[in-house]
């Protein structure tokens, strides 16, 4: 049977720009030089003025390892209410510890903004989401607005600033996530990230604690942390929400009932729906 279709242009074409190396950073046993990659879901072009706001995602893994595509399919639903996805490796604990890791987050944000033409993103709408380990980058990142000591390598002429973070069951203070684990099975990755163990080396842990740099200037910030999390407990994002209260920083902490630790709950559309109201009422556009 032959059909003449007449279909509407509802959504935009999406291309998935896969593995840009971002910055380099040393490799072998500091002899070597290793690519760091991003990958990007953007908007067919429009070729015009239309810029993007932009979500940078942190997968989790414990800093001991990270897969910045993994999350892709699912974060497709923000790439098509209008925004650009874009999945950041960064190193693991294996490789450097803190705060190499939060060195790596920023670069990647250079980078987007360095190349905001290519990718029509909009340098003033840059979003950082992330889960677990990936969600202390997340609260990190919305934390250290203008705190210059931890933009190393390439784009220095490019602000690292963000506007929204949105951290899922993300680590706060290791020190504190560590011994209020309902498991010891994960507690060795505090001391790989920070080199010690969180208890003996109350400087390091502070230096990689979010609280620690919480003021009027953060980033608002959307948290969500499961009622039945074992691995990260969920007193630390009351802590951190606390926290931003205290200070004046609009903060939204929800808690999902039932869920644990990496829930499929996280990526329902109920949940996605409260994070893009979010970023409609903190985003100011260009």
């Amino acid at each position: 049977m032959k059909h003449t279709l007449k279909v509407d242009q509802v959504r935009d074409g999406l291309w998935l720009d896969s593995d840009i190396t971002y910055t380099q950073v040393p490799g072998w046993l500091g002899n070597t030089t290793r690519d760091l990659k991003l990958s990007v879901i953007r908007h067919f072009q429009t070729n015009d003025d239309t810029r993007y706001p932009v979500i940078f995602w942190f997968a989790g893994g414990g800093w001991m390892d990270t897969d910045h595509n993994v999350h892709l399919p699912n974060l497709v639903d923000f790439a098509r209410h209008g925004y650009i996805v874009v999945g950041v490796e960064y190193r693991d604990s294996n490789k450097v510890q803190f705060p190499g890791q939060l060195e790596d987050a920023k670069a990647a944000i250079r980078y987007m903004r360095a190349n905001a033409k290519r990718f029509q993103a909009d340098p003033n709408r840059f979003i950082v989401m992330g889960e677990s380990a990936g969600g202390h980058m997340a609260s990190m990142l919305g934390v250290t607005n203008g705190l210059n000591q931890f933009d190393k390598g390439a784009n220095l002429d490019y602000s690292s600033d963000v506007q929204v973070a949105v951290p899922f069951y993300g680590v706060v203070d290791p020190l504190t996530a560590k011994t209020g684990s309902a498991s010891n099975d994960f507690d060795f990755v505090y001391r790989n990230l920070l080199g010690a163990e969180p208890e003996n080396a109350p400087e390091l842990d502070s230096a990689a604690n979010p609280l620690t740099y919480v003021n009027s200037n953060s980033t608002p910030f959307l948290i969500f942390h499961g009622t039945e999390d074992v691995v990260v407990p969920i007193k630390d994002s009351e802590k951190l929400y606390d926290a931003l209260v205290e200070n004046n920083v609009p903060a939204e902490l929800y808690e999902i009932e039932g869920a644990s630790h990496m829930d499929v709950k996280f990526l329902q559309p109920q949940v996605f729906k409260i994070v893009m109201d979010f970023l409609d009422k903190y985003l100011t556009r260009s």
